[in-house]
């Protein structure tokens, strides 16, 4: 059995094309003109108060203030746990570690250790 073909026609859609409005440029004026005008304003302050403005800095450097000892003492010291019988006995063990093998408390010592 054959199926009965049916041909149907197919109506072509019109479009209908209105004219578009014109779109009103005077809308975005006044926004770019307030901000131009603002900007304006801003750069007249900057140079007025920058022109205006003066600053006095007075640096006093004292040299009676504390003296930093830099003397070895040959004391036992003690980092980590581990007894040392001086500074710098303790800096020459420790001075070629990798920083990845000393302890914070080692670290600090032979980056504040001075001669």
């Amino acid at each position: 059995m054959a199926k009965k073909l049916t041909k149907t026609i197919k109506s072509k859609k019109v479009k209908n094309t209105k004219p578009k409005k014109a779109q009103n440029n005077k809308v975005e004026e006044p926004n770019s003109l307030s901000i131009m005008i603002l900007a304006i304003i801003g750069i007249v302050l900057l140079i007025y108060f920058g022109t205006t403005g003066s600053v006095s800095v007075d640096i006093e450097i004292g040299t009676n203030s504390k003296e930093i000892s830099n003397t070895v003492t040959d004391q036992a010291i003690i980092i980590s746990g581990i007894t040392y019988s001086s500074e710098k006995s303790a800096m020459e063990k420790l001075k070629f570690l990798p920083q990845s093998i000393l302890s914070d408390e080692e670290r600090d010592f032979v980056e504040s250790y001075r001669e």
